[in-house]
């Protein structure tokens, strides 16, 4: 068996969804199972000319590995698996871009391909909302962790607590999160380009903060380890990967009460209304105030991590690339 990973065309400040699927290659590698990964050369405006590349670099089984799932459209849909992360564009586009983004990036990959795998029930829900014949074909496989798992003798808390914040996208929540913590006595770190309307908020609030973009995994490992608590109250996941990087580095974490976010942390978190100012203010409070209360939370979320190995998920995957090549 041979699989063919299909990657999107490498751009700098998206590198999420390469970082998950290096860590199944490693665990291939380990199993001894056989892969490629093919890296698309184009960009939207050579379409046609990404379609034809993708059709000559087939193997015995194709993964889509997200974003791109137009490149299923030349491909064997018997042999054929696309991983989708979330239908974020649904929601970010308006009328010609999005009607384009459904029929390229959800209706005809979706119609045309037997096998699709989800990153969560709440991705699952979503593509069945717009798809509901999808039902028998989509295979949940949940997001691992990519950071490493510290033992719980590495709880560390400062005397300032650091408050972690990443990404900053509109579905952050930026916004409120910085509206949050006006007048606390704590140290704020945000991974992400900042909007000029952020910027403004920080100055007219004297926050102090430390803005980095574009850093390294190593260097967001290490943001892990420093930080006490990551503040993560996201209006909009298909997933929510930073939730379990921070418990696997014990960090505490504060994220939302929907879905996908309430699931994937289970009880090692504390959960806020996202469009509640007050709420993500009161759950920071509580935990700068209270030690007992963040070691709890670690403690809960190191147990949580454990269930989204690479090693176990690995397998979820190499299941269903023998399912495909047994039929």
């Amino acid at each position: 068996m041979e699989v063919h990973f299909f990657e999107r065309k490498p751009t700098e400040g998206q590198v999420s969804i390469e970082k998950l699927f290096s860590h199944l290659y490693i665990q291939l590698e380990d199993k001894k199972v056989n892969f490629k990964v093919i890296k698309n050369p184009f960009s939207l405006i050579h379409f046609w000319k990404a379609l034809w590349f993708f059709k000559q670099q087939q193997g015995d089984v194709n993964h889509i590995t997200g974003d791109i799932h137009w490149a299923c459209l030349l491909l064997d849909r018997n042999k054929t698996i696309l991983t989708i992360h979330d239908l974020v564009g649904l929601y970010q586009y308006k009328g010609f871009k999005r009607w384009l983004y459904y029929i390229l990036w959800v209706y005809l990959p979706i119609k045309k391909l037997k096998y699709i795998t989800v990153i969560s029930n709440k991705t699952k829900d979503e593509v069945l909302k717009y798809i509901p014949s999808a039902k028998d074909k989509i295979h949940v496989i949940s997001n691992f962790v990519t950071v490493p798992i510290l033992e719980n003798n590495e709880i560390h808390f400062h005397e300032k607590i650091k408050i972690l914040i990443v990404g900053t996208r509109t579905n952050k929540n930026i916004e409120r999160i910085l509206q949050a913590l006006i007048n606390l006595e704590v140290q704020i770190t945000i991974i992400g380009e900042l909007e000029e309307s952020h910027k403004n908020l920080v100055k007219e609030n004297n926050l102090s903060i430390n803005n980095l973009n574009n850093i390294s995994d190593k260097e967001l490992i290490e943001k892990y380890y420093e930080a006490d608590i990551l503040l993560f109250p996201s209006l909009y996941e298909g997933f929510g990967l930073p939730i379990l990087e921070a418990q696997a580095q014990n960090c505490c974490v504060i994220t939302s009460n929907i879905s996908p976010m309430k699931e994937i942390s289970s009880d090692g978190a504390i959960l806020v209304n996202p469009f509640s100012v007050e709420e993500i203010r009161n759950a920071v409070i509580k935990l700068v105030n209270s030690e007992e209360d963040r070691r709890d939370l670690v403690k809960k979320g190191k147990e949580n991590v454990i269930k989204y190995s690479p090693e176990k998920l690995s397998e979820q995957y190499i299941n269903l690339y023998n399912q495909i090549l047994e039929k």
